[in-house]
């Protein structure tokens, strides 16, 4: 376990020392307002990485047999092709709303590359669980690196020719590259289980059909409660402050999240190795307590840092954003626990557990938002209590999520001991 996940943690490094190095000059090429576009962007990229495979992905490792794999592949691939679908129709029907609502100028020409950016990613995701399946990461950690090399440099080279839209466009060609590097080795793979070919095996993907159901539905939930700040933070407090969001996002959650998502593919691979009762829970203890440090160590050095911090490192406009960046650490330290941590709800088989959970964020995010804007004072006060509201709401539920989590692997144990 510990030589994959010094791997991906190698490529995911090197990707995020580029982004993080980048931000430095990207900052002062583009504007906050061109930030906001890129958040909207990675909303819908991301939304569709995550759900765009029907949830497939997540039970690649569970089948013993190649067939029954190559069937949840196969469905797999078939949710993506009807991702593309629908989000091109969404994409391009909305998106002179979107421009206006958002105050996003020439966000159309954005939005056009939206349905292939978001297959990508989407198939991207599902191959790299394959990847995670042969217990081969060297392909998933080159994606890691290359893809942000890809996508900074890209955005460097735009910057003078699309002001606004370029850091989306960049983006969108380090999901290209990462998708290029993902399917290497693949190709025949991914040709045997074609979506307009006959499934391989009819009973597989039956077998685990509350993947589709109660897990993507769950799924759905939380992706739109990690998301749901960009719509109403933008739309009520406008682009420059949802662009100050996009550089503590870029600075402080990105590389934790992708720290947490290459830890959690391994983690579920290791957590089926292991039997039930002790060697679960200490692998599960062990991977909590690696975790804990991490986040601890990113919010004490957020908040020791000097008040002018973002406008030494990235230029005036964007002075405001170390108030925000403060802000947002509790949840996103938070948030990469969890995420580290999710897949162990899987080895324990509380898929429902996952759906409740994810309802709970939903709402809370949205009682949070709304309890910040009615009752401003109770967070402090000020034009940012509905940000404070949606913080406050988001780490109540993680520090639940993760109590619920430690239940669960103790009943497992508890029931097969």
């Amino acid at each position: 376990m510990m030589g994959r996940m010094a791997k991906l943690f190698g490529g995911s490094l090197a990707g995020q020392l580029v982004a993080f190095g980048a931000a430095f000059v990207l900052a002062r090429l583009y504007s906050p307002e061109a930030f906001a576009h890129l958040e909207v962007f990675a909303l819908v990229t991301g939304i569709a990485a995550a759900l765009g495979t029907g949830k497939f992905e997540q039970a690649l490792m569970l089948p013993k047999s190649e067939k029954d794999a190559l069937g949840l592949l196969w469905a797999g691939q078939r949710a993506v092709w009807l991702t593309v679908m629908v989000i091109a129709v969404l994409a391009w029907g909305t998106a002179q709303w979107v421009a206006q609502t958002w105050s996003l100028q020439g966000w159309s020409w954005v939005a056009l590359g939206l349905p292939l950016f978001a297959g990508l990613a989407a198939h991207s995701r599902l191959m790299e669980y394959w990847h995670h399946r042969q217990s081969k990461v060297e392909n998933v950690a080159l994606a890691q690196a290359s893809g942000p090399m890809l996508s900074e440099w890209t955005k460097w080279m735009v910057s003078g020719w699309l002001p606004l839209g370029g850091l989306s466009w960049g983006s969108g060609a380090g999901i290209g590259l990462r998708w290029g590097i993902m399917r290497r080795g693949l190709a025949a793979t991914c040709r045997s289980a074609a979506p307009w070919k006959e499934s391989p095996s009819p009973e597989a993907v039956r077998a685990h059909r509350d993947y589709p159901t109660w897990v993507l539905a769950g799924s759905a939930m939380n992706r739109l409660a990690q998301w749901l700040h960009v719509l109403l933070i933008g739309a009520t407090l406008g682009p420059l402050l949802l662009g100050w969001m996009g550089i503590a996002r870029r600075m402080v959650m990105l590389p934790l999240s992708l720290l947490a998502t290459s830890a959690a593919p391994v983690v579920f691979k290791s957590a089926m190795e292991q039997a039930d009762g002790a060697p679960l829970r200490r692998l599960f203890f062990r991977v909590f307590a690696g975790l804990t440090i991490v986040a601890v160590a990113v919010g004490t050095a957020v908040w020791m840092a000097p008040d002018g911090t973002t406008a030494w490192l990235f230029g005036e406009p964007w002075r405001g954003a170390m108030d925000v960046i403060r802000i947002l650490t509790p949840w996103f330290v938070l948030n990469f626990i969890s995420a580290g941590l999710g897949s162990m709800f899987h080895r324990v088989k509380k898929p429902k557990w996952i759906t409740a959970l994810d309802a709970l964020h939903l709402t809370a995010v949205g009682v949070g938002w709304y309890l910040g804007t009615l009752h401003p004072e109770w967070f402090g006060g000020g034009e940012w209590g509905a940000l404070r509201g949606i913080v406050w709401a988001k780490c109540a539920y993680y520090l639940i999520n993760m109590v619920v989590l430690i239940t669960a692997v103790n009943q497992h144990h508890d029931e097969n001991r």
